[in-house]
């Protein structure tokens, strides 16, 4: 198994400021406390969360180990790999590294259980999500555009209360087995990703 990459971890560039790295850790000790869930395997998902940002506080915190870990990380990475996204398996939940496809659809197959699902992964959003169909339970009609410009439309049902999306910001849509039905909306922003569950 690779080395978890501590930037990504804690949503941060590699050049970013002590005090950068401490406030995105923060940020995600505060997002991902295991004691904020109720739900088991949420709480659960969330302590593997926490975990991980504190395993990358330890290191990039220190300047003696994040100087080494930065030495060794760019012996096996190269300068011009592509941002990747962590994306939710929609049978078990797991989270897997895809590479940024800039709005464009991908196949993935889950590391954990070796599920095949859709995702479209770093897409722009045009416009704010569109309310269609309220006597349905709410379905929305989001408008995507990829790196070329081209536009799709994806409908959604039931978006989170919680989940307010504003024009321009980047995110993923992972689909379920079917290919139709969005099942996760993940949300790509400077710092953090931040998922939900669209039922």
């Amino acid at each position: 198994m690779s080395e978890p990459d501590h930037y990504l971890a804690l949503g941060v560039a590699p050049d970013a400021t002590t005090d950068e790295v401490r406030d995105a850790w923060r940020f995600a000790v505060q997002a991902f406390h295991p004691d904020r869930f109720t739900d088991p395997s949420l709480r659960e998902q969330a302590d593997r969360m926490a975990r991980r940002v504190n395993a990358a506080w330890q290191v990039l915190g220190d300047a003696d180990q994040r100087a080494r870990y930065d030495r060794t990380r760019r012996g096996r990475r190269s300068p011009s790999e592509a941002p990747g996204r962590e994306l939710p398996c929609p049978a078990c939940g797991t989270l897997s590294m895809i590479a940024d496809q800039q709005g464009a659809a991908a196949s993935v197959r889950c590391p954990a259980c070796a599920q095949r699902f859709t995702a479209m992964i770093g897409a722009r959003l045009v416009g704010r999500p569109q309310l269609q169909m309220r006597f349905l339970g709410g379905r929305y009609r989001l408008e995507l555009a990829d790196a070329t410009g081209a536009r799709s439309r994806v409908q959604v049902r039931r978006l989170p209360p919680e989940l307010a999306l504003a024009d321009g910001e980047t995110l993923s849509l992972v689909f379920g087995a079917d290919g139709r039905r969005v099942r996760y909306i993940v949300v790509h922003g400077a710092r953090t990703d931040i998922g939900w569950k669209v039922r």
